[in-house]
């Protein structure tokens, strides 16, 4: 009873202190396929008691085979080997834990094969995943364990981000397995007194206690079965259960999960599901009963030509929405790979891969460089939370001023605020056991902190901050503002009618390339840079401003805007851009 009064003050705590219900900042953005992300005027404003929770894996780095491992290069270059299962380009089982180990890649991350233990990606995905307005990333420890170190990795991300004074998720377990040993596993790791992985303000609350996924009956006679609130384990084959959360429905619709109140609690949202056969079923071997990311209208859709659409993740999405529950459980971030096993067909040759398969037949969100996905999937988050969820209003700016000195950027506003730490180096081992891959990523220059806009009768005003001295002028890709001055997507580069590159040369583009058009003026004064541009030299200048912009420093491609994921610093990061209108 001591330990229930204990996490009753820490709940007390946590509700005081912060708020469970994230909303993530009104930034613009539009995707590869012209999908613009909707605002407040859509939206609506921010919704109470509205939850988004995603199924986080933890899983990949381990057992990955010798050799070859993406299975999208792989089967299309040496199709022989879905009728042999011992081929050479299966790559060679490596030993995992006491056994033969074959785990594949289903296509290419952004940011290479990654171990689940990067902290230089695990702090990007948490930004992403903050910056989408998710509230919940729900561990997945259905399987053998709860991954102690790599999810104290992610609470450490998350706590550096809310260090920030931004909103990260919370952390839920999903045990299945083993459910009760599970469920103390995490307690005794996490989130009792005195646990080795001890990070509190993680926790997601739910009825006055950490929110914990698991077999109930299973919690008897352990540690933790009265430290938490309890929702049961649902697998999509088994029978409905009433109090349970389900990561997936092989259902059309989805099934409506109510709680022991009555109350309609949740409903599954997944990119792909397998209600008839192991993914690689209907990947490799013909199977066409499962639904891959093309399926639409009871059909499976063409995936060469549908696949970038999400069209079967939006399906749920919108019924999801109309029903309204409080929470929406979306499948799933960085669930990478797959393991091999012998077919289940009656054929001794083939293959059986469960959940991936192929680009397809998986279910991950997070941005590829497989299948012209990008970040398709992504943004197509970001925006079914903001229908779910609603969003802040874009702020008015503050009043005209004239700038001329460092200090009369005082009480401008808004204030545009960027994540730092981002620009820490990369280096870390890749997920290839053969040959052995070392990912590094020195690109981190200037760290963006605070951006400020300012306007009088005869100009615009830039002012970045960042939170060390800024470098010394390198040209082009140094300290660039990029603007869409129209926020129409179908003109300039992205969008980007205009830049600022090296401080002082205002470009245009126009038939296909980026053209000089004037210097202006810029001054740099330890971690503080400011721009001056007159309003005539852009003509959607000379009326009511009504503009995006994006700061760009140290882009290494600067013909893809994925590379503002990866490369150097963007504020706001990948497609996002902040809103400056007086309308």
């Amino acid at each position: 009873m001591n330990r229930k009064l204990a996490l009753t003050f820490l709940f007390l705590i946590n509700f005081l202190f912060a708020d469970n219900n994230l909303m993530a900042q009104p930034v613009a953005g539009t995707d590869d396929l012209g999908r613009t992300l909707i605002q407040n005027n859509s939206a609506g404003n921010p919704k109470k008691d509205k939850y988004v929770a995603i199924f986080y894996f933890l899983t990949h780095g381990d057992g990955t085979a010798e050799d070859y491992w993406d299975l999208s290069e792989i089967v299309p270059n040496h199709p022989e080997v879905l009728n042999d299962y011992n081929n050479k380009y299966w790559g060679t089982p490596v030993y995992h834990k006491g056994g033969p180990c074959t785990v594949y890649y289903w296509g290419k991350p952004i940011y290479g094969y990654y171990r689940a233990d990067d902290y230089w990606v695990t702090r990007r995905s948490v930004q992403l995943l903050t910056d989408a307005g998710v509230d919940i990333i729900v561990i997945d420890a259905t399987n053998a364990t709860t991954y102690p170190e790599r999810a104290d990795l992610l609470m450490r991300a998350i706590d550096e981000v809310r260090a920030q004074g931004k909103n990260p998720p919370k952390i839920v377990f999903y045990t299945n397995a083993d459910s009760g040993e599970r469920m103390e596993e995490a307690y005794e790791n996490f989130y009792m007194k005195g646990a080795k992985y001890h990070h509190p303000d993680c926790w997601f609350y739910l009825d006055g206690y950490p929110l914990i996924i698991g077999h109930t009956p299973e919690a008897v006679g352990f540690d933790c079965e009265e430290s938490f609130t309890w929702r049961e384990s649902q697998l999509p084959t088994e029978k409905y259960k009433t109090n349970s959360w389900s990561w997936t429905d092989f259902t059309r619709p989805q099934r409506i999960h109510f709680n022991y109140k009555g109350e309609k609690e949740i409903i599954s949202v997944s990119v792909a599901q397998h209600p008839n056969a192991g993914m690689g079923e209907s990947a490799f071997y013909g199977n066409n009963n499962n639904w891959g990311r093309s399926y639409h209208n009871g059909k499976p859709g063409n995936p060469e030509t549908d696949i970038i659409y999400g069209y079967n993740v939006q399906e749920q999405w919108d019924f999801a929405i109309k029903e309204n529950p409080k929470f929406i459980f979306v499948t799933g971030w960085n669930e990478w790979t797959a393991e091999r096993l012998p077919g289940k067909d009656g054929s001794p040759e083939h293959s059986w891969f469960c959940n991936e398969a192929s680009p397809e037949y998986s279910r991950d969100i997070e941005p590829t460089l497989t299948a012209n996905m990008k970040d398709d999937y992504y943004m197509q988050l970001v925006n079914n939370i903001r229908r779910f969820k609603g969003v802040e209003a874009n702020p008015l700016p503050s009043e005209k001023k004239t700038i001329k000195e460092f200090s009369d950027w005082n009480k401008v506003t808004p204030v545009y605020k960027d994540y730092t730490g981002d620009t820490q180096p990369r280096n870390c081992k890749g997920a290839q056991s053969r040959p052995v891959t070392v990912y590094t990523n020195n690109t981190g220059r200037n760290d963006f902190d605070t951006m400020k806009i300012a306007r009088d009768n005869d100009n615009v005003y830039f002012y970045a901050q960042t939170a060390a001295d800024i470098t010394p002028n390198s040209g082009d890709n140094w300290m660039c503002v990029y603007l869409d001055v129209d926020r129409n997507f179908s003109t300039g580069w992205n969008g980007y009618d205009y830049r600022i590159v090296g401080g002082s040369k205002l470009q245009k583009y126009s038939n296909g390339e980026w053209k000089d058009l004037y210097n202006v003026e810029y001054s740099v004064r330890g971690n503080k840079l400011m721009i001056t541009v007159p309003r005539k030299y852009i003509a959607e200048f000379s009326s009511s401003l009504n503009f995006e912009l994006k700061w760009s420093d140290n882009m290494q491609n600067s013909n893809d805007p994925l590379d503002w994921y990866i490369n150097g610093d963007a504020a706001p990061g990948g497609r996002f851009n902040w809103i400056y209108s007086e309308k």
